[in-house]
């Protein structure tokens, strides 16, 4: 039987009545039953919806196929004006609902109203209408589809309120993989306009364990054209249901949700951040095991774009908290694992570096990536020294550029540092092992590293402080105690000009002095303890401590009096933080 497409008007409009699935009698006959079953909430109304729903189940069809044909929800209810009421009063009845057949009519009536991309005001509405009619049908209790048909069977509500779940998205899961777009431009309704319809369908089932065959199906389903775009409501529901633990997915479905939502990559990496600056005296297999354990460095090696808007998350963050070193160690951590999970991949599977790091300066990309580990130890010293070099090259030739290029690069150079630090942790060890010759590009590096932002007269301010700070700190370690009075109030001034650099050569003098255990002790009392702002000066020096650990544990030959050092000054100041600060400890901005 061939089906038409009228639109039904009034008698004073001179309209006639016409043969067909949709001639006048019949629309007003189903339209009627819908009305008179309600609810179908007596016998005599169950009785006379079984007796009628072969017919109404071909009527049903017959809707969808020209539902399928228009073009727009608008033109869709310009054609067939009882729709909205025929539609809405069946999907209340759960006599209808309950059967599969149905049930599965009805939402792909529902998925052909709703509108993708809303025009006007009458469309939205027509969306939220759609989407109340789907959570009654999903979650409804009370009077609704579910509630009845328990009565109905006499079974056990959540046992019946289950099946019906599964019943429903079984349904749906079919429609979804069944869905093949044929990539071209579809004029008329395309079947990623369904794909898109269960996704507002799911929207409200996220948290319900039936729904995660459908929950997958969507994650997988390829987006071949624009309209293959899945709910906004559904993409939310699911972030938000995923950090607050209230779902659980595969690996490859939260990789498939990030790829697909900004606001949900966003928030997981805003997730991390928050969770590693909690602790301002971090281990390094602690912070390492967090960073791996939120599956973005995994995400960030199978997808470069995923990787390309975190690194843009991180730029921001360490401008907003002015290079904060618990900001720097989480990002070099990242940086860290990420690279550990590139290598995992099959080496045909890998995008070039430069994909990854497309800001970074070439020349620098391969030396500062390459971790120490795979660096002979002797071989360390001219590494630095060319890496130290080349960053100064780059630096001076930039600052030759316009105000803006400058900026940029001279940004981009130094967040590439922050990414490779555990090269600054090497160098500021190497600065204080190498003797009283210190190798001008190591000092370089370290003084360009906690201050990007001098300029040429600035920064050789800054590091004529640094030399003088070198001098210091290395009488300071040496000497016996009582420590000379003259040196503690020299590294008292210089900290309130650079503090993190002093802190970062103070942390590695430290560990690494051939000075007294008596003296390292002094020291930490007096030069971090018993300051002003000692809490953040300990919790400043516990991270840059946390840089040396890092190092200590990938030497191919440990150094077991560093070791003990280091040990013995983390308890120290974790003694000090837990006496001097409150229980939950917030990240703040440098001074």
């Amino acid at each position: 039987m061939r089906s038409h497409r009228y639109t039904f008007s009034s008698e004073k409009d001179g309209a006639m009545t016409q043969p067909g699935p949709f001639s006048e009698r019949a629309v007003e006959f189903w339209l009627g039953k819908a009305v008179d079953w309600a609810q179908a909430t007596t016998p005599s109304a169950r009785l006379e919806v079984r007796a009628h729903l072969p017919k109404l189940k071909i009527f049903l069809r017959h809707l969808l196929q020209e539902l399928q044909r228009t073009r727009s929800t608008t033109e869709a209810m310009r054609a067939f004006p009882f729709v909205g009421q025929f539609l809405g009063r069946l999907c209340w009845n759960p006599c209808v609902t309950v059967d599969g057949e149905s049930l599965d009519s009805l939402l792909q009536c529902l998925w052909c109203l709703y509108s993708a991309q809303p025009r006007d005001a009458v469309e939205r509405r027509a969306n939220q209408w759609i989407q109340n009619l789907l959570y009654h049908l999903s979650v409804g209790d009370g009077a609704g589809s579910a509630h009845t048909a328990v009565r109905r069977s006499g079974g056990a509500s959540t046992d019946q309120r289950s099946t019906f779940l599964k019943n429903m998205v079984a349904l749906l899961e079919r429609e979804v993989r069944s869905s093949h777009c044929p990539g071209a431009h579809q004029p008329e309704r395309c079947p990623c306009d369904d794909v898109r319809g269960a996704s507002v369908t799911c929207a409200s089932l996220v948290t319900c364990p039936e729904a995660a065959p459908l929950i997958g199906a969507l994650l997988l389903h390829p987006t071949a054209c624009d309209r293959a775009a899945l709910s906004e409501d559904f993409l939310e529901a699911l972030s938000a249901a995923l950090l607050g633990k209230q779902l659980v997915l595969e690996e490859w479905e939260v990789m498939s949700l990030w790829c697909r939502s900004l606001p949900s990559l966003e928030g997981a990496v805003l997730n991390l951040v928050e969770s590693a600056v909690s602790n301002p005296m971090p281990s390094p297999k602690d912070l390492d095991q967090q960073v791996s354990d939120s599956l973005l460095p995994k995400a960030s090696a199978l997808h470069c774009p995923v990787l390309l808007v975190i690194n843009d998350f991180f730029r921001t963050l360490l401008v907003e908290t002015q290079g904060n070193p618990t900001v720097r160690r989480l990002v070099q951590a990242f940086t860290g694992c990420f690279l550990l999970s590139l290598r995992l991949l099959d080496p045909q599977e890998r995008l070039p570096l430069k994909a990854f790091f497309p800001r970074a300066p070439s020349s620098l990309l391969m030396p500062l990536l390459q971790i120490p580990s795979d660096v002979p130890e002797e071989a360390w010293p001219e590494h630095l020294s060319w890496i130290g070099r080349s960053l100064q090259k780059v630096v001076e030739e930039e600052e030759e550029e316009d105000a803006v290029r400058r900026r940029c690069c001279l940004f981009e150079s130094w967040f590439l540092l922050v990414q490779a630090g555990y090269w600054v942790d090497v160098a500021a060890q190497l600065l204080v092992t190498s003797g009283p010759e210190v190798p001008p590009p190591l000092l370089w590096l370290l003084t360009f590293y906690h201050h990007p932002t001098d300029l040429e007269q600035h920064r050789a301010h800054t590091l004529t402080m640094a030399g003088e700070a070198l001098d210091h700190l290395r009488m300071l370690f040496l000497a016996p105690p009582p420590l000379p009075p003259a040196q503690l109030q020299a590294l008292a001034h210089l900290s309130s000009t650079c503090p993190h650099l002093l802190l970062h050569l103070f942390a590695s003098y430290a560990v690494f002095s051939p000075g007294p255990l008596s003296s390292v002790s002094e020291a930490v009392r007096k030069v971090v303890m018993v300051q002003p702002g000692s809490c953040r000066a300990a919790e400043d020096v516990a991270v840059f401590l946390a840089g040396v650990q890092r190092g200590l544990s990938q030497q191919s030959v440990p150094d077991p009096r560093a070791r003990s050092r280091l040990r013995i000054i983390q308890s120290a100041l974790a003694v000090h933080h837990v006496n001097n600060t409150n229980p939950e400890p917030t990240l703040t901005r440098p001074t």
